[in-house]
């Protein structure tokens, strides 16, 4: 179905101090994110935001159950409970890389296929980063050809969009059923200055953060930019849609940002929750 129109409203602001807000999830009115920088893990549910400080470093969640909540990390895989604060360690990713100078970034599933990603901490723009497919306690690379890999928005059962927001590109990897790249190609190419970050897919719509660009980009599933929703936040990092409110969610960043760029953007860091209206084309 082609959209006319995307609107979103703002529903509500939520004012969590996240330097780096990431990795976000939602479902069924219940969310989690993660400040990387300062090892939290952010849970919302019942109308009651918690803030809960993570042993290893967080940067993606996978899933949230009544108690527990799935997690990327700099270790690899992991499950914090809620209740009785307990994180444990699913996967070791210290064999695979040197884990003080990597850490997670990003990650999702494609097909049954889970994946994440890793950065380098310091130097990027000098070290290529990492994608993992996980399988229970197995780990293997898939790929090391991005800088900063970051996205991981299924399209198809076996499609996959990761950005390289370092090079402000987005690719489309195509897996075959061992979750190994069959095929890659560039999907967008962002202007100079502006990185692709975290997203989603709505309907046939993909919904991608833009860093430095205080908007989200709205992208065809052929990599046609449609528009851009504007946001009150410079540096907004993920977002993701939840289909029982019919609400955008978007996580943002204040790490980095100058006094007169907090000035214009006071939100930064915080989480916003919007009503999302598609116009179907007549």
């Amino acid at each position: 179905m082609s959209f006319e129109r995307v609107m979103i409203k703002l529903n509500k602001t939520l004012t969590c101090g996240c330097e780096l807000g990431e990795g976000l999830f939602v479902k069924n009115d219940k969310a989690a994110w993660v400040d990387i920088n300062n090892n939290y893990l952010m849970v919302y549910k019942e109308d009651n935001l918690v803030c809960h400080n993570i042993y290893n470093k967080p940067s993606v969640v996978y899933n949230i159950t009544e108690n527990e909540v799935s997690l990327g990390t700099d270790v690899g895989l992991t499950i914090y409970d809620t209740i009785i604060k307990q994180e444990v360690s699913l996967t070791d990713t210290s064999e695979m890389h040197n884990i003080k100078e990597y850490r997670s970034n990003d990650g999702g599933f494609c097909g049954t296929h889970q994946l994440l990603s890793f950065m380098h901490r310091n130097n990027p723009e000098n070290n290529l980063g990492f994608i993992y497919r996980v399988s229970g306690e197995t780990i293997s690379l898939i790929d090391n050809s991005l800088h900063i890999p970051n996205s991981f928005i299924k399209i198809e059962p076996s499609k996959i969009l990761i950005s390289d927001s370092l090079k402000g590109q987005i690719w489309l990897y195509q897996l075959d059923k061992m979750g190994n790249v069959a095929e890659k190609t560039i999907w967008a190419q962002l202007e100079p200055g502006i990185a692709p970050d975290g997203g989603c897919l709505v309907e046939d719509l993909v919904f991608i953060a833009l860093w430095d660009g205080a908007a989200i980009a709205v992208f065809d599933k052929d990599g046609t930019l449609l528009s851009k929703l504007e946001l009150p936040v410079i540096r907004p990092t993920n977002c993701k849609f939840d289909k029982v409110s019919s609400q955008l969610w978007v996580t943002s960043a204040s790490e980095g940002l100058s006094e007169k760029q907090i000035s214009f953007y006071p939100a930064s860091g915080s989480t916003l929750v919007y009503d999302l209206e598609l116009q179907p084309q007549c």
